[in-house]
């Protein structure tokens, strides 16, 4: 289920590296943040978040949730605009390291929920703020947040969230630049089910113009069974640098085994996101067939840590750091709060989601249906 895969992977990262995995400095990964400098990187978005609360005639009130807590970034910021902040999040190894550096244990609590309800009784918050996580879930169970997060904030209460809409276009390459060699050069198998197992590929630009990195090219893959096609958005692999004719680059691409076990093929191709998968302009593809086993695979090669992109290539603002992203159009933003007798007040554009994405911040009245 997608909630489980979330959970999976959020509670990999809390154990691993929580810090870098809800800010990702390519500079900071592997313990790079020092607590005091992660957590005075919280006061800025939530003097925002205070501004257009304020813009709108609302306010925080004396109880505020942080939907997507994380480590705790916000909800210490929060601190200082409210008597009691609960931050709750989908990974208990991120309550764990939001407990442990809480700047504000008489004021800050933490929980950890099942992705599913919510832990709080209905109206039981003044305001409910979410920035930079909703973004990371897909599309049903950022539905399902909007829904909870309306539950427990009361009649007349805000709600301040932010969320991407789309990913911003880039250039569009012409067709004939759009043709890769893929050659495979190493494929784990078999996949535990949902398991995560890194794929290498070599991948050289067969056509006659340079592609830019920096314009959201990138290795990708789906899945397919039986002539069916189960998964077609998965891992990505970014372009290091620019990519000459003739020349070729490694990279390895993070996959998730489908759920279900039995063999599958698994597809490589190049993307240039918000444009075309490649195949569909003429490119060649590459499929090899997995062997996908019930039980997770316990000598699984290990994912090679990040490599930092080049400078002149690195976009702009908040990178993800291979998190998928996932988008909401504002009209249905819009038309969920109103079915639900809520007022949207404010709809702010912001650069939170990155140079590559469209991202609004929402202020929301609640009603009181």
């Amino acid at each position: 289920m997608a909630v489980d895969r979330l959970k999976s992977t959020w509670e990999d990262l809390g154990r691993t590296d929580p810090l870098w995995a809800v800010l990702t400095d390519p500079g900071r990964r592997h313990g790079g943040w020092q607590v005091d400098e992660f957590l005075a990187t919280g006061a800025a978005p939530v003097a925002q978040v205070r501004a257009r609360v304020d813009e709108a005639g609302l306010s925080l009130g004396d109880r505020v949730l942080d939907f997507g807590c994380g480590a705790g970034r916000l909800s210490n910021a929060l601190a200082t605009h409210a008597k009691e902040v609960v931050g709750v999040d989908i990974a208990q190894s991120m309550i764990d390291e939001a407990n442990r550096i809480n700047q504000f244990p008489d004021r800050v609590s933490y929980v950890a929920y099942d992705g599913h309800r919510l832990p709080f009784d209905d109206e039981s918050f003044d305001a409910a703020v979410s920035l930079i996580s909703i973004q990371h879930s897909p599309p049903a169970v950022q539905l399902a947040c909007l829904v909870e997060l309306q539950r427990v904030v009361r009649p007349g209460g805000v709600l301040v969230l932010q969320i991407p809409s789309r990913p911003s276009r880039p250039a569009e390459l012409p067709a004939e630049a759009m043709r890769a060699g893929i050659e495979l050069l190493s494929v784990p198998t078999p996949v535990g089910a949902g398991q995560t197992a890194p794929v290498r590929a070599r991948v050289t630009n067969v056509s006659d113009r340079t592609w830019p990195a920096g314009q959201l090219i990138r290795l990708g893959n789906h899945w397919h069974r039986d002539g069916e096609t189960v998964r077609w958005n998965d891992g990505r692999a970014d372009l290091p640098h620019d990519l000459a004719p003739g020349s070729s680059v490694e990279l390895e691409l993070p996959v998730v085994a489908p759920d279900v076990p039995g063999t599958h093929e698994l597809e490589l191709d190049v993307v240039q996101e918000a444009v075309t998968w490649w195949a569909a302009a003429g490119s060649t593809p590459v499929r090899t067939s997995v062997e996908v086993v019930a039980d997770e695979v316990a000598d699984m090669p290990s994912l090679a840590p990040a490599q930092e992109v080049a400078p002149q290539a690195a976009p702009r603002g908040r990178n993800d750091g291979g998190m998928e992203m996932f988008g909401m159009d504002p009209r249905l933003v819009r038309l969920a709060f109103a079915h639900c007798g809520s007022d949207l007040v404010h709809t702010v554009a912001d650069g939170m989601a990155g140079a590559e994405w469209e991202s609004f911040t929402y202020v929301v009245r609640r009603g009181t249906v």
